[in-house]
């Protein structure tokens, strides 16, 4: 149990630097940090107190507070998946059972040492107590994390992280399905009491190992995984194979078109109709989101069936929104800000509407301004005439 114990200490602390070092941070990557800190931890005082403690009663019965945090971690990280203005502050009472064992566990710890001998009676309550607490907030929060990503199922979630939320969820129940096991074994053959808690702390050592393993792979899946965004100047990159002859991309255009036409059709609207575009923040992500359709299948329509990237595709809806503003200003006789109407529109800075204005018009916006005036004072001079 001991060499489980260290090694999954050694586990957690190599996820920790790849979390550390190799992802880019983010709340739901801190959950994760975390997680893999309590797992550590957890496992280091284990380990100094199989070696450094004499009495039993306390190397194999004393249950470890940290492990009131592992539901509400996954749980949290879950819901961070899947709300995009999702709060972790917000749900800061998931950890009052940690704080609560965790005052237990220090108050048995220095009657112990104040003493130097273990108060069995409060010893006993503390185990009572906290077996009931960690059962229920590891039972509770990993189920409520499984239903939240059986909801969503690809509609929100990265397969990665459907992936690592369902089977870390599925670790930590098993650990707790130990519990139950050790209860009815104890039951059932009382005098093999050491061997059988010997036996489910090896196991449940042996899942927390598991869960490092997870974050691990899914780090190293994680940077492996190729960005098609540039976040950096909102241009989504595409690559693109030069090698298609007119045939072959005639075929893929009809193979887009049975695969996508209904589904284009559904996004399209709800971005016209809800006027998605004049949120300035608005990313693959959040489209996502709001239109219910899974960001990789987006992309492959912009991509391959439009043949346009994400923010060309966004900001042509912004400028003819724009558009529209100038040209009823003009007709109404009303002062025109150009800066006003294109963050009202959805641009988000200055540079970004003038660049893309250019883009899309082939014209500045002031020049675009200058014709449309020319072009109704011609029609006025034809009405006249």
């Amino acid at each position: 149990m001991q060499y489980i114990v260290i090694l999954g200490a050694f586990q957690a602390l190599v996820a920790l630097w790849l979390l550390q070092f190799k992802e880019q941070k983010s709340p739901s990557s801190y959950l994760f940090i975390c997680l893999l800190s309590a797992i550590a931890v957890h496992l280091t005082i284990k380990f100094v107190i199989f070696n450094f403690i004499p009495d039993e009663s306390i190397r194999h019965q004393m249950n470890t507070f940290i492990g009131a945090s592992y539901g509400p971690l996954i749980y949290l990280y879950t819901l961070s998946k899947a709300k995009k203005e999702f709060s972790i502050a917000g749900k800061w009472y998931t950890f009052i059972p940690l704080f609560i064992l965790m005052i237990g566990y220090l108050t048995v710890s220095s009657v112990f040492f104040v003493l130097n001998r273990v108060d069995q009676k409060l010893l006993d309550l503390y185990n009572d107590f906290s077996l009931v607490v960690l059962f229920t907030v590891n039972l509770y929060y990993p189920l409520r994390s499984l239903f939240i990503i059986s909801k969503a199922q690809f509609k929100i979630f990265e397969k990665v992280e459907y992936d690592i939320i369902i089977r870390i969820s599925y670790c930590i129940l098993l650990m707790e399905l130990g519990v139950i096991a050790s209860k009815a074994l104890l039951y059932l053959y009382p005098e093999e009491n050491y061997l059988i808690n010997v036996s489910i702390r090896t196991v449940a050592y042996f899942l927390l190992l598991v869960i490092c393993l997870l974050i691990v792979r899914k780090s190293l899946n994680t940077e492996n995984i190729k960005i098609t965004e540039n976040e950096t100047d909102g241009n989504f990159k595409i690559l693109v194979n030069q090698n298609f002859n007119e045939k072959e991309l005639a075929l893929n255009t009809v193979d887009y078109e049975i695969k996508f036409s209904a589904l284009w059709q559904k996004m399209d609207q709800s971005v016209k109709q809800k006027q998605l575009f004049r949120d300035c923040d608005l990313n693959l992500d959040q489209l996502a989101l709001k239109t219910e359709i899974n960001k990789y299948q987006i992309s492959e329509m912009l991509n391959g069936y439009k043949h346009k990237p994400f923010y060309r595709y966004i900001n042509e809806y912004r400028i003819e929104y724009f558009k529209n503003m100038v040209e009823k200003a003009i007709e109404k006789n009303e002062n025109i800000n150009f800066l006003s109407f294109a963050y009202e529109a959805g641009f988000k800075s200055k540079s970004s509407f003038n660049r893309y204005f250019k883009e899309i018009i082939g014209k500045t916006p002031s020049e675009y301004y200058k014709n449309l005036l020319n072009e109704n004072k011609e029609q006025s001079l034809e009405v006249t005439a």
